[in-house]
């Protein structure tokens, strides 16, 4: 039991800071110019949001985690770090969720804090997230996009399942927010700048729940 007490997060690391940032470098370069259609793609979503379309917003944020499983997750991130590989099965789950519960997102617009804090939390997935890379020291070709990587495409979900229902879509919240925090402590072992961002989301997330019931 005191071996355990020896061993900090970066002990569990299969890859170095320099190997994992120098894939996502990669993978940008392989899938340009994607990133230019999903991030219009997401600022769509965000004003279907705002009309309470959700008929067209959760088929597309389905369909942007499958692209997270496949092109990234799956293709990619498992070669360096095999726990990745049902993590893009946990995706897929969460895409076939967002499809079956339509419904369950409901028409009425939450109360405002809630509806005001998902808006704010799906601009910080899509607007913000992108320019972490620079803010942590890395190059801008190291960025994270919605749709193309799991934190803001997870950070941006959260958001609209927010804004979108006054109820809480309790099937909805678990797969995104447990990446975010997985991928929060990743980055805080990669003693990597940006590692608040994933934490910063899943609280916001917290405090949007505790705020739409009072």
């Amino acid at each position: 039991m005191e071996i355990w007490t020896t061993y900090d997060l970066a002990d569990f690391l299969m890859f170095s800071p320099r190997v994992y940032f120098r894939l996502i470098e990669r993978y940008n370069q392989a899938v340009w110019p994607l990133q230019v259609a999903f991030v219009a793609g997401g600022l769509l979503a965000l004003v279907l949001v705002m009309k309470r379309n959700r008929a067209i917003v959760l088929p597309a944020l389905a369909a942007a985690w499958v692209f997270c499983a496949w092109e990234f997750l799956w293709t990619r991130y498992a070669v360096i770090n095999w726990p990745a590989s049902y993590a893009a099965a946990a995706f897929l789950l969460q895409a076939g969720l967002l499809i079956v519960n339509i419904r369950a997102v409901g028409a009425p617009a939450p109360r405002a804090p809630r509806y005001y804090g998902g808006i704010g939390l799906m601009f910080f997935g899509l607007i913000a997230y992108p320019l972490l890379a620079a803010l942590a020291g890395r190059s801008l070709a190291s960025a994270e996009i919605f749709g193309l990587m799991p934190d803001p495409t997870a950070t941006t979900t959260l958001g609209a399942l927010m804004a979108l229902s006054p109820k809480v879509p309790w099937l909805l919240l678990p797969v995104p927010l447990l990446w975010c925090a997985f991928s929060g402590l990743t980055l805080w072992a990669l003693e990597d700048a940006g590692a608040w961002a994933p934490f910063a989301s899943v609280i916001a997330t917290l405090a949007l729940l505790l705020a739409g019931k009072r």
